[in-house]
């Protein structure tokens, strides 16, 4: 059980050495053992399931011929939004890029810069659910 909160904490610590997320959503893990036993978990399935569906309709923007840039921006706001309350950084960094790209009409450097937001994501997503699944495993213990 020890080996298994280690690994946690290294998890989690990589986390921040990559700069993937901020320390404020581990907050939350603090809380939710006091009010909610899964407060912490139901956020991060919130915002994965969320922020995969923008993701979606984002390449369906980019893939429209003209694109509209004030629909573009929109989505582009959402995920910046939802991935700042979470504190995926790499994810924000690179939706405040496509917000500007948005404003100039640069779709080529937009398309750019969402193709880097989408892999930044996915890195997210995989850690995360790890991350959460030896959460489990020693709730499990």
């Amino acid at each position: 059980m020890e080996a298994l909160r280690q690994q946690i904490s290294a998890m989690r610590q990589s986390f921040f050495d990559e700069d993937i997320l901020d320390t404020h959503i581990f907050q939350l893990e603090q809380v939710e053992h006091i009010s909610d036993p899964s407060l912490f978990e139901d956020f991060v399935n919130v915002y994965l399931r969320d922020s995969t569906k923008t993701l979606a309709i984002i390449e369906e923007e980019i893939a429209n011929n003209p694109v509209n840039y004030m629909d573009l921006d929109k989505y582009f706001h959402q995920l910046k939004s939802s991935s700042n309350c979470i504190g995926a950084n790499k994810v924000v960094n690179e939706a405040k890029k496509a917000i500007e790209l948005c404003k100039e009409e640069n779709l080529e450097a937009a398309k750019a810069s969402f193709e880097k937001m989408k892999v930044e994501h996915t890195t997210l997503k995989t850690k995360l659910q790890a991350y959460l699944e030896l959460v489990a495993q020693l709730g499990s213990a």
